[in-house]
């Protein structure tokens, strides 16, 4: 049975938290699910976008992460929970959704988790005390995809934070045709370039500063060593996996 436990409005719109029996959603807007909770296991991620956007993980560990958009959560439960000793940065533009995600989704906490409440397209315009090995950008609003965070400004900025062998993970809507003109910048900018159709629509983007020199058979060795923390197998969307480059 579908309930809704919360509703709030501000200066950007309408944030909603529903439960789903086992399940905890966080809304923007009337039939979309921002973020997905199993409440039982609330580090285990239940969209399969959210999957995808752990592959690079398998390419290399990483130390720092940058995440670009909070929402509920769920990526930030996930790489807490399966990478040892990683440190988070999360941006978030709305204080509303940071409180609920703390009071309603568990999010966790630790001296290692840093969470701001910015626009994440002026944050990454910033000096940062370090560069990240990861950096994963996914900006949405009621209406869509924040524009900006395929933009070339943005996109060189996030370059920027990133470490040698670092890694820049989009989560878009629609397909690498639609993306072209993105593809053609990314191919420059990075020396690895790939995406993954996971479903639903989205489009997730990986690229790398550097290749990774990983064949798909090491890769779904790391990915079975990986599945116990994550609690999904990150096989199908190996498979799934185009270069671009």
């Amino acid at each position: 049975m579908l309930k809704y436990i919360h509703t709030q409005t501000d200066e950007y719109g309408d944030v909603v938290v529903l439960d789903d029996e086992d399940y905890r959603i966080l809304s923007f807007t009337v039939g979309d699910e921002q973020s997905r909770q199993y409440k039982p296991e609330p580090h285990v991620l239940q969209h399969e976008y959210t999957q995808a956007m752990m592959l690079p993980c398998l390419f290399m560990q990483p130390k720092r992460v940058l995440m670009l958009g909070l929402g509920a959560g769920a990526l930030l439960n996930a790489l807490h929970h399966s990478v040892p000793g990683v440190r988070i940065e999360a941006v978030e533009l709305r204080q509303s959704v940071i409180d609920i995600a703390k009071r309603y989704f568990r999010l966790a906490q630790s001296k290692k988790i840093a969470i701001h409440c910015d626009d994440a397209v002026a944050f990454v315009k910033r000096p940062l005390e370090k560069k990240v090995d990861l950096i994963l950008t996914d900006l949405y609003t009621e209406q869509g995809m924040e524009s900006a965070q395929i933009c070339v400004d943005y996109l060189a900025s996030c370059k920027a934070k990133l470490k040698n062998t670092g890694w820049l993970v989009i989560n878009c809507w629609g397909t690498s045709q639609q993306h072209a003109d993105l593809f053609t910048y990314l191919n420059l900018a990075f020396a690895d370039v790939r995406s993954c159709q996971p479903g639903d629509g989205n489009l997730v983007i990986y690229a790398g500063v550097s290749k990774c020199l990983l064949d798909d058979p090491k890769l779904r060795e790391q990915a079975k060593k990986l599945q116990q923390k994550l609690g999904f197998s990150l096989e199908p969307f190996i498979a799934k996996l185009t270069r671009h480059q």
